[in-house]
Formats: C-alpha cells, structure tokens, sequence
C-alpha cells in the first residue's frame, strides 16, 4: 500500500472533517495496521496446527474447529481493520 492509495482513501472523509479529525483517523488506521502486523500473526499465528479431529474424512478438521471455534481472532482483527 503506498501513500496515494491511503489518500484516495482519505479524501472522501477530508470534506467532512476538521484537520483534527483527519490527524485522527489516520493516526488510529496506522496504530490499528501496527497492531494487526506486529502482534496479530505472532499471537494466533497458525490456530489449527494443534488440532485433532476424531475422524479421518477429508474437511472434516475444517468443520470440527469451525464448530468450536466460530470466530478466528486473526480474521475478527482484520475485519475491524477494515471497517
């Protein structure tokens, strides 16, 4: 992502907002990527290499830790980054 693609991103809000507010937003969008980049992957790194599943069947492992586990931190992070 280089910077002309973060300030078309910015642009819409820069007409709304005070100069405070764009400092704002921007600092949070980086401290949020910071975050996601440095801490996000070393904490849940890979979530289901020390899952089992009580059966062979191929998806089966996929469907057991979707059962037990619904919501991946890693991709709820990401998904807050976005929006």
């Amino acid at each position: 992502m280089d910077w002309k693609t973060f300030q078309n991103l910015l642009s819409g809000v820069n007409k709304y907002s005070t100069a405070f507010g764009r400092i704002w937003l921007s600092v949070v969008f980086v401290f949020r990527v910071m975050v996601y980049v440095v801490a996000a992957e070393r904490v849940w790194g890979d979530e289901q290499k020390d899952f089992d599943c009580n059966t062979k069947q191929p998806g089966c492992a996929n469907v057991c830790y979707d059962h037990f586990f619904p919501i991946s931190h890693i991709r709820l992070w990401a998904l807050q980054l976005i929006f």
